[in-house]
């Protein structure tokens, strides 16, 4: 999710919209364990993507999720949800190496897969929202479409929210949003702050069994935080944070980069 602030800071000016949501996606399996096998591989694939903050990673991730969807009758929302996720990372890191062809690309395939997914089940709040987000990268390729696109990408957000406001990864998403809009337009890091919080405050409570369920996040969010706090020189709360973000997950690059230079610089 490490994006540049140049480019995101398009992600925009619209008026809040707010549209009636549906209920929560229903469970769905895997049955074939050939399946199901390479969908845990493509996950960890993934994560060490995120990680390691690494295009090849996601582009091999995002060919594994694709394999499993292609193997699977009928289709599996899920599926479709992780092929869209890699996109997302893809045009993530796109716009931060400034390849808009890449990130144009990414957008716009995540958003077919997605609706792909909201076709399957228009409950599924967190497709919409990671729809919403995509919509909103667009903005550094046509920034001459920012009322449009940040009109549109701002509608989807604020529906997966209204849905389902205790999912932590919609949450932190719209803290996302929030961060990279301007500041005279209501956004920022004091905008995105409490909706980083909640996400954190829901992801202690959240216990995801079932494997093809999402359930990234945690590390991310804190370690956004962790930035923002960072940002307004309280250094110790930024440290905390950042120290709960590697014990979810030891090998996340951002937050051992971001606590190993806080802990460099200050007093012993």
């Amino acid at each position: 999710m490490m994006m540049r602030r140049w480019a995101l800071s398009l992600f925009l000016l619209a008026t809040v919209l707010w549209l009636p949501a549906a209920a929560v996606s229903g469970a769905q399996t895997l049955n074939d364990p050939a399946v199901l096998k390479s969908f845990q591989e493509a996950k960890t694939k993934w994560q060490a993507g995120v990680n390691a903050w690494n295009r090849d990673l996601f582009k091999e991730a995002r060919d594994l999720f694709l394999g499993c969807l292609m193997r699977t009758k009928p289709e599996n929302v899920y599926l479709e949800y992780y092929v869209a996720l890699a996109d997302l990372q893809l045009a993530s890191y796109a716009i931060a190496t400034e390849d808009m062809a890449e990130c144009e690309r990414a957008a716009l395939e995540g958003q077919q897969y997605l609706e792909k997914a909201m076709a399957l089940d228009p409950g599924f709040a967190e497709a919409e929202a990671v729809y919403g987000y995509l919509i909103g990268l667009q903005l550094a390729v046509h920034p001459e479409q920012a009322m449009i696109l940040g009109l549109k990408s701002r509608q989807h957000l604020e529906r997966a929210l209204a849905a389902e406001p205790d999912n932590p990864r919609i949450q932190f998403l719209k803290g996302f949003y929030q961060l990279y809009v301007p500041e005279a337009f209501g956004g920022g890091p004091d905008s995105a702050l409490p909706f980083f919080e909640k996400a954190i405050a829901l992801f202690e409570k959240e216990n995801i069994i079932d494997p093809l369920k999402p359930s990234w996040g945690k590390d991310t969010a804190l370690t956004n935080a962790a930035l923002i706090y960072k940002e307004k020189k309280n250094e110790a709360k930024a440290i905390e944070l950042l120290k709960k973000a590697l014990a979810a997950n030891p090998d996340y690059g951002q937050a051992k980069s971001e606590l190993a230079a806080l802990e460099k610089k200050a007093p012993l």
